[in-house]
């Protein structure tokens, strides 16, 4: 079932993040590198795992992708968040306060999801 119309922002946005974790394992952050080592790479992969699964759950209608992909998601902004605040350059602490409200954002909309999947989870016992 191809994504009705009000569900095609998350699906461009999840997308987008997917490809910004490409380029963050292909070009790792310098400041996300250095404070993290290899674990850069974690961090991108989290980006394109979650961005797939969660865009796969808005085109399909399915609570399922976006409630594996969401936690990854929010787990990855909420690092570059820390990581962007322990630059302590003012620009940076601008960044990573809206890398922070995003990835609360991100973890908002987990949580709606989850009530959706206790709801459906409810139903489908009650048949």
């Amino acid at each position: 079932m191809p994504a009705q119309p009000k569900r095609w922002s998350r699906v461009a946005g999840y997308t987008l993040m997917a490809a910004a974790g490409v380029g963050a394992a292909l070009v790792p952050t310098p400041s996300v590198e250095k404070s993290t080592g290899p674990l850069v790479y974690l961090w991108a992969l989290f980006l394109v795992g979650g961005g797939v699964l969660a865009a796969y759950g808005a085109v399909s209608d399915r609570w399922i992708g976006e409630h594996l992909g969401l936690p990854l998601l929010w787990a990855a902004f909420t690092v570059y968040s820390l990581v962007l605040a322990a630059v302590q350059s003012p620009a940076g602490i601008v960044a990573s306060l809206a890398l922070g409200a995003f990835a609360l954002l991100l973890f908002g909309r987990w949580r709606d999801v989850g009530a959706v999947r206790r709801e459906a989870t409810r139903q489908a016992r009650e048949r």
